[in-house]
């Protein structure tokens, strides 16, 4: 209901400020102001009246290119990277959809507060009436266009994200009303996952594990030694296909991290034991959808 909300009273405000006039009013302006500028310092150095006019038609075409802008990524790096993230875990995905959603909900909030403060003191500035006032007013109402894209941007990336949510859900049969616990007990799966990954990126760099990944290994029960074995194995299989000209691809790579949690996904319960936890998972304080 937030969003809605946000969504729809920044349309509003859009109406209000009358923006289309106003991206006409802010070129004009532009234009008007360069000039003004260039006769109130007796002319520039290289910039000329017809240079200046140049540089006012070509602003056209800069204008509508724009609108392509007002976001921080394009719709193949939010979803290939920010939402890869290096992870498996669809659930993991999904709460990322969701953080990077809420974070462009709360930047369309202060952007509309911010255009709500910039109406009333434009009215306030053109009520007052005197030079300086006007000069505030009509700076205040040549940043409205910048605004619109950006608010336009952020509506794009939401609606990406939305999209990447309700596929990433369907494809991987995650119901609708999935809750924590759901997200909880995929976790393991994740972590023996990331710990492989990273550790096969050490001995594939290095030769060897690095000591942050040795101890996400040990932390889900993981002794290092076998570890290393069987991604020493593991390499020496992928270098062997290289050698008869068969590339493997990057499936072949998810088919072992498959494998690193059929294989090690139950050693995390040894850790428990040795730390004297009886359950990892208290659902007692976790968010259900049955609620």
């Amino acid at each position: 209901m937030a969003i809605c909300w946000v969504l729809l009273v920044t349309m509003e405000l859009c109406q209000e400020l009358n923006m289309d006039n106003n991206i006409e009013k802010h070129e004009q302006g532009i234009n008007k102001g360069v000039i003004k500028l260039h006769e109130s310092m007796n002319g520039l150095a290289t910039m000329d009246s017809d240079k200046i006019a140049k540089v006012s038609e070509r602003m056209v075409e800069i204008d509508r290119a724009i609108n392509t802008l007002g976001r921080r990524n394009t719709q193949s790096t939010v979803q290939m990277m920010t939402l890869n993230m290096l992870t498996d875990s669809a659930y993991r995905r999904l709460r990322q959809c969701i953080i990077e959603i809420n974070k462009r909900r709360e930047a369309l909030e202060s952007n509309y507060y911010s255009l709500r403060k910039n109406e009333v003191k434009i009215k306030r500035w053109k009520e007052k009436g005197d030079e300086l006032s006007l000069v505030k007013a009509e700076e205040a109402e040549a940043g409205i266009p910048r605004a619109k894209v950006y608010i336009d941007g952020a509506l794009k990336e939401i609606a990406v994200l939305q999209e990447a949510y309700d596929e990433i859900r369907r494809n991987h049969n995650i119901p609708e009303e999935w809750d924590e616990l759901d997200a909880e007990m995929d976790e393991i799966r994740h972590h023996i996952r990331q710990a492989f990954r990273q550790s096969h990126r050490d001995m594939v760099l290095t030769g060897s594990i690095t000591q942050g990944n040795a101890e996400y290994l040990e932390q889900y029960g993981v002794h290092l030694q076998t570890a290393k074995n069987v991604i020493a194995k593991y390499i020496a299989s992928c270098d062997k296909q290289l050698e008869e000209g068969i590339v493997p691809n990057i499936n072949h790579f998810y088919e072992f991290l498959d494998k690193a949690v059929e294989v090690f996904g139950d050693e995390y319960k040894n850790v428990m034991k040795h730390m004297g936890l009886d359950n990892l998972v208290r659902q007692e304080f976790l968010y259900r959808s049955t609620q």
